[in-house]
């Protein structure tokens, strides 16, 4: 006798899978309205339909159509139904997971083979929890790789493996007194822990997570248990969020003092650079150093996306240097092409004319260098602020060895005052020209290096034209230097070094560029 069914009846059976494979089990409810949102629509038999759902980690449930049509949804399909009767629903009960490969190795063997657990395997160790995971279990272990690790700041993760109480939270945190697959934990979404807390396994867009770590690679099998391999270090509800690093603007904008250079590279468009894979090294002024430029100076160069670029990009190199790296390269080259001079003077470390307040401040692509000074290009079209003739040496990367020559003849205190004075600069290259172990004797000799220095200052402050018209002027030193140029004016010479730049102006005087080191007329050294 045939029965007509009018009422919903829900029938549980297990329906036979594709020949050779495990069968999943479904709950089927006939004649149903069910969700007409899904994420997959094939047509395939009943059986095939329920399996289908049942190997799909992201299928909650399935609906088959009396045309022979299998529609999978996810969880966030809506219950939206039908227009049409006679469709069949089958919630899945997965089938239990194939067996894992048989293997000799427990887990802590395991993690010790594969590279990218040496973090772990040290963190483990410093734990104490290489005897728990060495036994017989099972257990279910959720383990972070090298990189996972690498997300934390540096000092933060030195701390916490020479913690061994915070360590063995941490790692128990990672921990399941079980055997799990990720079909099970996928099951049953939440799981405690060793530590005592629970993790969440969700499959949120796709992607299957265990709290916000994605997981990488699932059923890694062990003699002792499982090994779920993730992104990311889990940390205990009950425990503070380990700092992470940032990449270089998020280090900037993470530090207060730093927030004036945030709106400048927002102003000049360097976000996206400093953002991106780098790796870079950054000088970065503090909001007091921005502060030292007059405010009408500042707004005109925050306005001028240009200018504001080039200063930007001559405190960035391409590629990570720490401050040792740095000290010993002295001269480097940045984004902006001009290169940057970096040394120590006494007990301070400077870059130009900048003091280093901070260095070293790690960052995900690069390094940051927190200095007190804006640096200014050389030839910058702007001058940012005041500088006396120290300070705009200094500001000159070409001229750091008669910075140096200053600092060591005692002559800095002199050409910082008042004045005012005009200089003859000679440059690096200048410098260069002198034998190496004359110019070391040189600067050894303090009387005869300030004598040398002393004859490149004249008391006074006097513009090319001014040192053209008389011809001659009397040093500090006592002697005299010769100034004489081409009709056209387009070659000067002071004795016999050439005039590469003239008339650059200082708070206390005024800087003429030379391509030699003025001998004395006694013939001291030089």
């Amino acid at each position: 006798m045939r029965v007509a069914m009018k009422s919903v009846v829900a029938v549980s059976f297990v329906l036979s899978a594709l020949s050779g494979a495990l069968a999943s089990t479904c709950s089927v409810k006939h004649d149903t309205a069910m969700s007409a949102d899904f994420y997959k629509n094939v047509k395939v038999s009943q059986s095939e339909c329920c399996n289908l759902c049942g190997s799909d980690s992201r299928c909650r449930t399935a609906v088959y159509s009396p045309q022979g049509e299998c529609h999978l949804h996810d969880a966030k399909d809506s219950a939206r139904p039908f227009a049409d009767r006679g469709w069949m629903l089958m919630a899945v009960t997965p089938s239990p997971p194939a067996p894992s490969p048989p293997t000799s190795k427990n887990i802590v063997q395991l993690a010790q083979g594969i590279s990218d657990l040496s973090t772990l395997v040290t963190a483990l160790t410093a734990g104490g929890l290489t005897g728990t995971l060495s036994g017989s279990g099972p257990f279910t272990v959720f383990a972070p790789t090298n990189e996972a690790f690498a997300k934390i700041e540096t000092k933060a993760l030195n701390k916490l493996l020479a913690n061994k109480a915070e360590l063995d939270k941490v790692l128990e945190y990672h921990v399941l007194a079980a055997n799990l697959h990720m079909k099970e934990l996928m099951s049953v979404k939440i799981v405690k822990t060793l530590e005592g807390e629970n993790v969440n396994v969700s499959d949120a867009g796709g992607a299957i997570k265990v709290d916000n770590a994605k997981v990488l690679t699932a059923d890694v099998g062990a003699s002792n248990g499982i090994v779920h391999v993730i992104d990311t270090v889990l940390m205990p509800p009950s425990m503070s969020p380990l700092p992470l690093k940032a990449d270089i603007v998020q280090v900037a904008e993470r530090n207060g003092d730093l927030s004036t250079l945030v709106a400048a590279l927002t102003a000049g468009k360097l976000v996206a650079t400093l953002e991106g894979k780098g790796p870079f090294t950054v000088f970065a002024p503090t909001n007091e150093a921005f502060a030292k430029i007059p405010k009408a100076t500042l707004t005109q160069l925050l306005g001028n996306q240009k200018l504001l670029d080039q200063l930007l990009e001559y405190h960035v190199l391409s590629g990570d240097f720490s401050m040792r790296d740095l000290m010993s390269a002295k001269l480097v080259s940045t984004l902006e092409k001009e290169a940057v001079a970096v040394r120590s003077v006494g007990s301070k470390i400077m870059v130009n004319n900048a003091d280093v307040v901070t260095a070293d401040v790690g960052a995900t692509n690069g390094v940051v260098h927190v200095i007190d000074k804006v640096l200014v290009p050389p030839d910058f079209p702007l001058s940012p602020y005041p500088e006396d003739i120290v300070e705009l040496a200094e500001s000159q990367p070409d001229l750091s060895i008669l910075v140096a020559a200053l600092v060591a003849g005692k002559l800095t205190a002199t050409l910082s005052g008042t004045g005012p004075f005009t200089v003859f600069a000679p440059t690096n290259e200048a410098f260069a020209k002198i034998p190496a172990a004359d110019l070391q004797k040189l600067l050894a000799n303090t009387k005869e290096l300030d004598a040398v220095l002393e004859y490149h200052v004249l008391a006074g402050k006097f513009n090319m034209r001014d040192l053209m018209a008389v011809r001659s002027a009397k040093t500090l030193e006592g002697d005299t230097v010769s100034v004489s140029g081409s009709s056209g004016g387009s070659v000067v010479n002071v004795n016999d070094a050439k005039v590469l730049k003239a008339d650059v102006a200082a708070t206390n005087g005024i800087v003429h560029v030379i391509d030699t080191v003025l001998s004395l007329p006694k013939a001291l050294v030089v």
